[in-house]
């Protein structure tokens, strides 16, 4: 379980990261998802277990990471690309 939210953690905080560098670098939400991104990694960084606790820990910043995308979606900086625009954007 703690594997699995490490991973939705990585993804999410790639999502949050690419939202952010989006807004000016003097905008509050920036330092708050930078601030956010720090410290999930630093919660992610410590050492898997299988326990609850270790469980709990990489659920957190999963948990805070989602509200603060849901933040920066609703600033409309992290407005997510349809299946469309995906397909036709071109290939390097």
């Amino acid at each position: 379980m703690a594997l699995q939210l490490t991973g939705a953690a990585r993804a999410i905080a790639d999502d949050v990261r690419r939202a952010a560098d989006q807004l000016s670098e003097s905008a509050p939400e920036r330092a708050r998802a930078d601030a956010l991104l720090a410290e999930a990694g630093r919660r992610l960084a410590s050492g898997l277990q299988g326990t609850v606790r270790c469980a709990q820990g990489r659920a957190r910043p999963v948990l805070a990471l989602y509200e603060l995308l849901d933040r920066l979606a609703e600033t409309d900086v992290a407005t997510p690309r349809t299946a469309g625009e995906v397909a036709s954007t071109p290939l390097r």
